[in-house]
């Protein structure tokens, strides 16, 4: 009576003492990437964003404390619409004649490429099978390069002569592709909030053997969004999107849609929605080891006393 009594008040420690877990966090995810802004009829520049993080994830119980460094690799493009500028020219064709130029832009492309370090904070619970974790993550862009490439047609209107003039490659209007090159492309500092849902895939371990000492590790498959609370415009404005460069003639002169006067003083905030695959590696703690016995029931021995807890 007085042993069961002793046992069951036992179990019942046992059962509240907290159970805490270490790991070391792997992943990788990709999903679409977004910088969305103000700016009115020119559409979003969006493309792919992979990246790998490794971290440290705590388990006390249920609830989820992380903490890591990320690499990510965003690629953008986007589509400006047609663009046109006239400008009245004088003495600027090889003849003396006053004339009106229409330069007109179109199958514009812009490409972005950018490498950030994020460095998440996240909380979170985790049930038999789901979890959710949401947070913060501070972002700094390392590397940014951006290029914008289109065609052009420029029409010459002479005030003495009738009709318009095109194809006229000796005096600088005709049909051309140009480009921007490759522009420096930086953003301020990146503050996003997380959200992530998902479920764990299973476990496994690296051990083989009966009673063997054992640590448990953990698969996941989650989905997860990032925003971007913070405008990331650094208003490092190169110029106008279109423009002329009068120190060449009439040639047009385009720049990316992220560094133009256009948008300058406008709001630029990141988006990623994804899937991520995370692997955590457990780290056992100072003791501790897992060991499994012949019904494969995993129990947790204390190297040291030897006092056993089932959990």
């Amino acid at each position: 009576m007085c042993l069961t009594t002793v046992t069951s008040s036992l179990r019942a420690a046992t059962k509240l003492s907290p159970e805490e877990h270490n790991f070391i966090s792997l992943y990788g995810s990709v999903g679409y990437t977004g910088m969305l802004h103000n700016l009115p009829e020119v559409k979003t520049p969006s493309g792919v964003a992979p990246a790998f993080g490794v971290g440290y994830r705590f388990y006390r119980n249920n609830l989820i404390l992380h903490v890591g460094v990320e690499g990510q690799y965003q690629w953008m493009k986007h589509s400006v619409p047609e663009q046109t500028i006239i400008a009245r020219m004088q003495d600027a064709d090889i003849e003396p004649e006053p004339f009106t130029m229409t330069i007109s832009v179109f199958n514009r492309v812009d490409i972005y490429k950018a490498v950030n370090v994020n460095i998440p904070f996240y909380l979170g619970y985790e049930g038999e099978r789901f979890y959710a974790m949401a947070g913060a993550a501070a972002g700094i862009m390392v590397y940014g390069v951006a290029t914008n490439d289109c065609e052009v047609t420029t029409v010459a209107k002479y005030d003495r002569l009738i009709g318009e003039f095109e194809d006229m490659p000796n005096h600088g209007m005709s049909h051309m592709m140009i480009t921007s090159g490759k522009q420096t492309y930086r953003t301020k500092f990146n503050l996003m909030l997380h959200a992530e849902m998902g479920l764990r895939l299973g476990n496994f371990d690296t051990n083989t053997g009966f009673q063997e000492y054992k640590k448990i590790h953990r698969i996941y498959l989650g989905a997860f969004a990032d925003y971007g609370v913070l405008s990331v415009n650094q208003n490092a404005a190169m110029g106008d999107m279109l423009s002329i460069d009068y120190s060449k003639g009439v040639r047009p002169m385009v720049v990316p849609m992220m560094l133009s006067n256009e948008i300058q003083n406008r709001r630029i905030n990141p988006l990623t929605v994804g899937l991520k695959l995370t692997v955590l590696i457990e780290l056992l703690p100072p003791g501790k080891s897992h060991i499994y016995d012949n019904n494969a029931v995993d129990r947790n021995y204390r190297k040291r006393g030897g006092n056993q807890v089932i959990h």
